[in-house]
């Protein structure tokens, strides 16, 4: 009997599926030791760290090195990251005890294939990737645990936090409302005029803004009954590029606009698509996607939609701290899924946006014309009328994944050509205030600003609202009284909490434990001597 062990029950059973006879998938149900959630569990002198068992993980063990002990070859299949390697270190560490050789099996995608070549490939446990880990959970705890204490005292409730990642958040969706506060609206006039021509109508824009109505009076009473002269013509092709494959942030944004769902609830579902076996790991910052897979996608797209759609694998420049060994989320397979409901409709996203990623660009021809009223002007006076077209020429890979375009239509006008406006009006406008964050607009942020990691974004949006500190309006985050308060305080008291920059930084250093470049004890005292003004 061969043991292969897991964190998922669904997990288990997907590969369970694939190993056959002679096998036992056996999953730990998440991680089984961690910090104690009760007490600081680091020593603040050495920063040595106590893990103790998880509620009922002690038990449950026992019974995995039951089976272990019975067993000819011993695989831990745990997720490919810091955490699943974090659990990897602890069951293998039980599991030595029995004196038998246990192997680090690591796969980014549930298939036959990928499970017997992670099977064969076998290796030991990445401590680099332990460490950063471990790095990150003792960083997070002993701001938690050193700071939050602050926070109650000054503002009298104990159910507050504060969060290396979550209080730059906080900050983020804070002041994008003090944005909107401070915002004076401004309405402003301009004038159009609107043509006809081979039966199409189109208008041009004096792009000029009046900030009063009587302003722009003396300039229509000129003009009321010019004609207007064509003085410049031009037309261009423009390329509309497919977009990248899927990673985490850009799913987690999408799919939460798209399928009107928490990131919290996206990532849960892409989780149960990778376990069942559907799609590649959903915590992935990589674009990078199978050479392989990528020409299965290619054919697939020219036996349904035509040669023509087809386009290239591209490389996309990926950030210093992208997972190399990762790939962006993908379906495993063209095979069809037995899926229903929010399931089914995020599968078949990530299905579109990947071949979409693999076909042709979209084409458009763009039109711009200059024309200018044939009237007595005064010296100086220069009255510029501009109209634009915008038309679809070829669909390329829009028509896999169909996105909001602005189209609008421009006949074909020539150089000295006279046209005499159908109507002059004034048309009335009104600048308007940032919108507040969502959900994924959030996460989409984050990831700009180089804060969090894949793992983290639906956990930050979780934490904010169970904090109380902000409220879902309308689909939009809105902060409650309390953020402001507990940003004030964090500001005030622990800046370089709230540093965007010193975040990003900390994230960096955490990812160079990650790659052996340094030591995790050092990372974690430099950063935390920082944030704690020491």
């Amino acid at each position: 009997m061969k043991l292969f062990i897991v964190e998922s029950p669904t997990k288990a059973k997907t590969i369970a599926k694939y190993l056959g006879k002679g096998w036992i998938v056996k999953a730990t149900l998440g991680h089984i030791k961690d910090l104690p959630p009760d007490s600081l569990g680091v020593d603040e002198e050495t920063l040595k760290p106590t893990f103790v068992w998880v509620r009922g993980k002690k038990k449950l063990m026992e019974q995995v090195k039951s089976l272990a002990n019975r067993a000819q070859e011993i695989y831990i299949g745990t997720d490919p990251d810091r955490e699943g390697e974090a659990i990897a270190f602890f069951v293998k560490r039980e599991l030595e005890k029995l004196k038998k050789p246990v192997k680090r099996a690591v796969f980014y995608e549930i298939t036959p294939n990928s499970i017997k070549e992670s099977i064969e490939k076998a290796g030991d446990v990445n401590t680099n990737l332990v460490h950063a880990q471990f790095a990150r959970r003792v960083l997070d705890r002993l701001i938690g645990y050193k700071l939050s204490p602050f926070l109650w005292k000054a503002l009298r409730k104990r159910s507050l936090s504060v969060g290396r990642v979550q209080s730059p958040a906080l900050r983020l969706v804070v002041e994008r409302e003090l944005e909107i506060m401070n915002f004076k609206r401004k309405e402003y006039y301009y004038i159009k005029a609107v043509f006809e021509k081979d039966g199409v109508e189109f208008y041009a824009v004096w792009d000029y803004r009046f900030e009063k109505p009587e302003n722009a009076k003396p300039y229509l009473d000129k003009i009321k009954d010019a004609l207007f002269e064509v003085v410049f013509f031009e037309k261009e092709e423009e390329t509309k590029e497919p977009p990248k494959p899927f990673i985490t942030a850009s799913l987690q944004a999408v799919a939460s606009q798209v399928l009107k769902l928490s990131v919290e609830q996206v990532q849960k579902l892409a989780q149960a698509l990778y376990e069942e076996g559907y799609i590649t790991y959903p915590r992935t910052d990589s674009h990078r996607m199978n050479p392989q897979k990528a020409q299965e996608f290619m054919s697939y797209i020219e036996r349904v939609y035509g040669k023509a759609y087809v386009g290239m694998l591209r490389k996309f420049k990926e950030k210093a701290s992208s997972q190399g060994a990762h790939e962006c989320i993908r379906p495993t397979s063209l095979k069809a899924p037995n899926l229903t409901g929010k399931a089914l409709e995020l599968y078949r996203l990530i299905f579109s946006r990947t071949l979409a990623s693999l076909a042709s660009p979209a084409l458009l021809e763009v039109k711009k014309a200059l024309l200018v009223p044939v009237y007595e002007k005064v010296k100086g006076e220069k009255l510029e009328f501009v109209a634009k077209g915008r038309e679809l020429k070829f669909d390329g890979y829009l028509r896999i994944y169909p996105e909001e375009l602005e189209l609008s239509k421009l006949p074909e006008l020539k150089r000295g050509e006279l046209l005499k406006p159908k109507k002059l009006t004034l048309e009335k406008r009104q600048t308007q205030p940032p919108p507040r964050y969502t959900e994924g607009s959030l996460v989409k942020k984050l990831e700009e600003l180089g804060i969090g990691r894949p793992s983290t974004y639906a956990s930050i949006v979780k934490t904010l609202k169970d904090r109380g500190y902000v409220v879902e309006e309308k689909g939009y985050l809105k902060p409650t009284e309390l953020a402001f308060e507990v940003l004030d305080y964090i500001k005030e008291n622990f800046p370089k909490v709230v540093d965007y920059k010193f975040t990003s930084l900390m994230e960096e250093e955490l990812d160079e434990v990650e790659r052996g470049m340094k030591d995790w004890k050092s990372a974690v005292r430099k950063n935390f001597s920082e944030v704690y003004n020491l």
